[in-house]
């Protein structure tokens, strides 16, 4: 596990993620949770930032952040780098808190660091995602990822055309009906 301060490279980690607490406790406990961003996102060999904050968060709530940092390199496939907040970081949460009304203190701090390194934002609060968007942020829900083949099948149905079809063929029936009865 490799460790990074202040030094980060801004802007220039296409292929970083940044892993919210949320989401870092959520790949810890279900194993099934780094199968699907292994799935859908390409995490193999890229980096996984976790922040000063996030670890704090971490730490604060019970959970020992070596080794959820340990199981998420491992199962991931990820290199892991902390990084800390900068004091330019912690102007920019600040201001984010103001713009952004979804935002509290810790996710700001997460979001400011994603926007300054450039990576993508990993979080399954929603809040959060909702205000990635507002900032420009690229943001991954995992709750809202599908994998493999159910995606496929949800996004395409035999029976659309044919459901549509019936549907708008039963409306314009009442609507011609409705507007014989007005005639009458």
């Amino acid at each position: 596990m490799r460790l990074e301060s202040n030094n980060i490279q801004l802007k220039e980690n296409e292929d970083g993620h940044t892993l919210d607490t949320c989401g870092a406790i959520k790949i810890f406990e279900n194993p099934n949770m780094a199968s699907l961003l292994l799935c859908r996102l390409n995490l193999k060999g890229s980096q996984i930032h976790l922040t000063s904050q996030t670890v704090f968060e971490l730490k604060k709530l019970g959970y020992d952040f070596e080794q959820i940092a340990k199981h998420i390199q491992q199962t991931v496939g990820a290199a892991i780098i902390v990084g800390d907040i900068t004091e330019d970081m912690e102007n920019d949460a600040e201001y984010l808190e103001t713009v952004c009304p979804t935002l509290h203190f810790g996710d700001s701090q997460i979001l400011a660091y994603s926007k300054a390194t450039g990576t993508t934002l990993i979080t399954c609060d929603r809040g959060l995602v909702k205000a990635a968007r507002m900032s420009n942020v690229n943001v991954v829900n995992p709750d809202l990822l599908h994998c493999g083949e159910s995606a496929a099948k949800a996004r395409t149905s035999r029976l659309r055309g044919d459901v549509k079809w019936w549907i708008s063929g039963q409306l314009q029936t009442r609507q011609r009906f409705r507007a014989e009865g007005a005639m009458a």
